[in-house]
């Protein structure tokens, strides 16, 4: 059945911002009585003020018995979809009401919003020396029968003292009682992460599986580079999610990613990533050239990759006051994918509450390995995040409820960047050999498997070791041979 939401309240207690709200995030459409008396005014020959409507509305009360207003929406109906949900934005007296109450034909839903007198005078004084008005609250008021009142307020589904709630709260509030937001328990994430020290293959199974989800959410930063061979070639993903040139998914970037621009931005154009299908949150981390300088120390000292991500992270930490840090909001060139004011097009929480009330699914991935963890890696030869599924979902904005199924992704063969020059080192591995030996047991060519192993960020050689398992050997051999 329709749903057909009834808003009352005396003004300035927000009912045209609620009902705003409810069809720019919802898709609710909007019956605004103000717009029908102005109509009827203007047939008549009559004024179109406040106080000339509010006077036209109490002749049409007793013309119609109260019934004009579901006569309006009835005539809005006729030219809508069956199922199409509307707002009325008013209703004005209780003998109103009572006409939507006896129709059984649509669900109705009565919200009630009220707030302090004094409160509600300082916001009409306010809109008033705005516009330069002079008229009272007392004459603006369109409730003027206390009866009217305490009707809405025992009959309300809802009732919001606006007082204590801004716009937000209140739909939020109004949302929740319509049942717009998905229950919380409704599992459709899939977390994928690397088991042991990056480059497992994460970004060939992430972009494998693309194609089978709805949306595709990155955490991370342009350190992780995930090489993916598919049918559209070979590309290396730094920074959109893995698969993103050969799926039709929406593509999401989390307020936990640090970003490089003009990388990204080249990256976007070479996957033809459009406008419609990319949103990037307003939160993420921009990396700045100092970023990048900062981090060359760890490049010497432990291998690190050195794209400034570690350095953003902690500039985001240090410098919390305004102005201090660019996020993708500040960002001209990423508008098109972040939007321009609150609430953003790019709000990743916004796309994630849209995709559970769908039913879409939903593949989240991170970058790098568990064993890389800032808190659960060997530090200090670790990354600058926390790369386990507690950190990814934390990056995201995803409650652990919505996880369906996690993917961990290994080899038999784990790796990590050679060490730095000098007496650095990028980290312990366990049964470290080299690819030579790792070639031979596969029964592979070892220049062949050399010269394949290097990282997708920097280029560097690879260290290699066999895994704390059984004897993988054949393993081995099946996984170089599709890669």
């Amino acid at each position: 059945m329709r749903q057909v939401v009834l808003i009352s309240g005396r003004i300035c207690t927000g009912k045209s911002g609620l009902g705003r709200r409810l069809k720019d995030e919802f898709g609710y459409r909007v019956i605004r009585t103000s717009e029908t008396l102005a109509q009827v005014a203007r047939e008549r020959g009559l004024a179109t003020d406040r106080m000339s409507l509010q006077a036209l509305g109490d002749v049409m009360d007793n013309e119609t018995n109260h019934r004009w207003v579901l006569d309006t929406v009835e005539r809005h109906l006729s030219s809508l979809p069956k199922t199409a949900p509307v707002v009325v934005d008013n209703i004005r007296t209780a003998r109103q009401l009572e006409h939507f109450r006896r129709n059984h034909n649509w669900i109705i839903v009565h919200a009630h919003l009220y707030a302090p007198k004094l409160e509600l005078e300082r916001r009409f004084h306010k809109k008033n020396t705005e516009r330069g008005a002079t008229e009272t609250y007392s004459d603006a008021d369109l409730l003027k029968n206390e009866s009217d009142i305490t009707s809405f307020m025992n009959d309300a589904d809802v009732r919001i003292n606006t007082g204590r709630s801004d716009g937000r709260d209140t739909l939020v509030r109004v949302a929740a009682r319509l049942g717009l937001y998905s229950p919380p328990d409704v599992r459709c994430v899939d977390v994928l992460v690397g088991g042991q020290y990056g480059s497992e293959g994460k970004g060939h199974v992430a972009a494998y599986l693309a194609r089978d989800y709805d949306v595709l959410l990155r955490v991370g930063g342009p350190n992780a580079g995930h090489t993916v061979s598919s049918a559209s070639g070979v590309y290396t993903y730094h920074q959109l999610p893995s698969g993103a040139r050969d799926s039709h998914a929406k593509l999401l970037l989390g307020p936990g990613m640090t970003l490089r621009v003009d990388r990204l931005l080249d990256e976007i154009a070479e996957c033809g990533v459009t406008r419609e299908r990319l949103f990037i949150d307003p939160q993420a981390m921009i990396i700045e050239p100092e970023d990048v300088e900062r981090e060359k120390e760890l490049v010497a000292k432990i291998a690190s990759t050195g794209q400034g991500g570690g350095a953003a992270a902690a500039r985001r930490i240090l410098n919390r006051k305004p102005g201090a840090v660019r996020l993708a909001r500040d960002i001209p060139e990423l508008r098109p994918f972040v939007g321009t004011a609150p609430l953003y097009r790019g709000s990743t929480t916004r796309q994630l509450e849209f995709a559970y009330r769908e039913g879409q699914s939903i593949l989240l991935e991170g970058t790098q390995g568990s064993g890389l963890s800032l808190y659960h890696g060997s530090y200090p030869y670790v990354t600058s995040r926390d790369t386990n599924v507690a950190g990814c979902l934390a990056e995201a904005g995803i409650s652990p409820s919505r996880v369906r199924r996690i993917l961990m992704v290994v080899r038999p063969t784990p790796i990590r960047v050679s060490n730095p020059d000098g007496d650095g080192t990028s980290g312990g591995l366990k049964h470290e050999v080299t690819f030579e030996e790792v070639a031979k047991s596969a029964e592979l060519d070892p220049t062949e498997v050399k010269n394949l192993e290097k990282t997708s960020t920097t280029k560097r050689d690879r260290r290699v070791g066999w895994s704390s398992g059984n004897n993988f050997g054949k393993p081995v051999r099946l996984m170089h041979r599709r890669i």
